[in-house]
């Protein structure tokens, strides 16, 4: 049955992100098959995405009001959060009261008292800082360990900005932090079409970090779809991209035509040795994904403390593949966007102890830097994604 309001729409997504489902996928989906109006359309992606940047500091507020939320019907349950987040943001209690009360009364009637009572009693409650920007305790923890301070995780549960990197002149757009990036403020479309890439600033400055020159060989390890190799193709390099999944790289490639942009695609898995070489190599490799808790805001509740070390693992093995298809004297450039120590600075540490012919070198970052030194680490300030970068340079090969 299809909903019948942004609300009850809302709710049916975040019952399916609790069982697993991501949250942008979801909607996409359902709103690709609604007519509704743009107003309706981004007040259901505004009650999604709101309640799920601030889960933990809305079951807090909600928490004495309820003896025991973990047996009420989990669609109850989402439609307190919801209640509670329009309370958070502002809105008025003849705006935002009744109509969640009406929602509950299509899934559990005998409940809808409750509701009313709880959603008209909320009060504020000063959380812990963990608490309150709606992170995991153990990662926030270690946020303030290695950086000093989390406050920067503000930016994550802010509304998300749509960058767009742009392939053809455009007009009338807001330049973005970077040459090539502008906002865009209007409604979903065929973007290609208008020779435009939705894309983060951050990640579209990982292919920038490389400077390609037309004509020079390129290689994109990792390179998905190739939102990267875009740019470099652009720049006119020639550019061959990597990816172990051939239906992202089926997708990119149909991309790329619309784009009008060649990019060569081959599909491996990158933790065997490359049958070819390179001066500029780009990684950007599989990560926990930290710093793409705005765009993604289920992602932090179903991280594991475990995860960073073990895709560290995996990040070594795919920069020893990167290391082997660099040629002496060329650039490789690491990143990924995520913030964790582990995935960052500690696999860039292990990756230079073998690797003395590679040495960092330093990087003008154009965006606001939590920490820099052996690589840079990326704010998510202004809707920047979090990202993590390093530069490198063979200076000599190994006997």
């Amino acid at each position: 049955m299809r909903p019948e309001s942004p609300r009850a729409l809302a709710v049916r997504i975040l019952l399916e992100v609790e069982r697993g489902g991501r949250a942008q996928l979801l909607l996409d989906r359902a709103l690709d098959r609604l007519s509704w109006p743009e107003r309706d359309r981004a007040y259901a992606t505004h009650l999604v995405y709101g309640v799920l940047r601030r889960l933990r500091d809305l079951d807090f507020l909600l928490e004495p009001h309820l003896r025991k939320p973990e047996r009420l019907p989990p669609q109850v349950r989402w439609i307190l959060r919801l209640g509670a987040w329009e309370w958070l943001a502002g809105k008025a209690d003849h705006a935002r009261v009744s109509p969640w009360v009406e929602e509950a009364k299509k899934v559990s009637p005998r409940l809808a008292g409750l509701v009313n009572a709880v959603l008209r009693r909320l009060s504020l409650r000063e959380a812990p800082e963990c608490v309150r920007l709606s992170l995991p305790d153990w990662l926030c923890q270690a946020w303030q360990g290695f950086f000093g301070q989390v406050a920067f995780a503000e930016g994550f549960n802010e509304p998300a900005p749509l960058f767009v990197t742009a392939y053809r002149s455009v007009e009338g757009l807001k330049p973005g932090p970077i040459p090539d990036s502008y906002l865009w403020e209007g409604g979903k479309t065929d973007f290609s079409a208008l020779g435009l890439q939705p894309q983060n600033p951050a990640s579209l400055f990982a292919a920038q970090l490389l400077s390609p020159v037309p004509g020079e060989k390129v290689l994109d390890l990792c390179g998905g779809a190739g939102l990267k190799a875009f740019y470099l193709a652009a720049k006119g390099a020639e550019v061959v991209s990597y990816d172990l999944n051939p239906r992202r790289q089926e997708a990119g490639e149909k991309t790329a035509r619309k784009l009008g942009l060649r990019v060569i695609y081959r599909t491996q898995d990158l933790r065997e040795p490359l049958s070819e070489k390179a001066k500029k190599v780009l990684l950007d490799a599989p990560c926990t994904g930290t710093g793409t808790f705005r765009s993604h805001p289920e992602l932090r509740y179903r991280l594991a403390p475990e995860d960073p070390r073990r895709m560290a693992e995996l990040q070594l093995k795919l920069l020893e593949t990167a290391a082997r298809a660099t040629e002496e004297g060329g650039v490789l450039v690491y990143s990924v966007c995520t913030l964790t120590e582990e995935e960052g600075e500690g696999v860039a540490r292990a990756f230079l102890a073998r690797h003395p012919e590679f040495v960092p070198e330093p990087i003008a970052c154009p965006f606001p830097a939590l920490r820099s030194g052996l690589g840079v680490y990326v704010a998510p300030e202004g809707g920047l994604d979090g990202f993590y970068y390093l530069r490198l340079r063979k200076v000599n090969s190994r006997s």
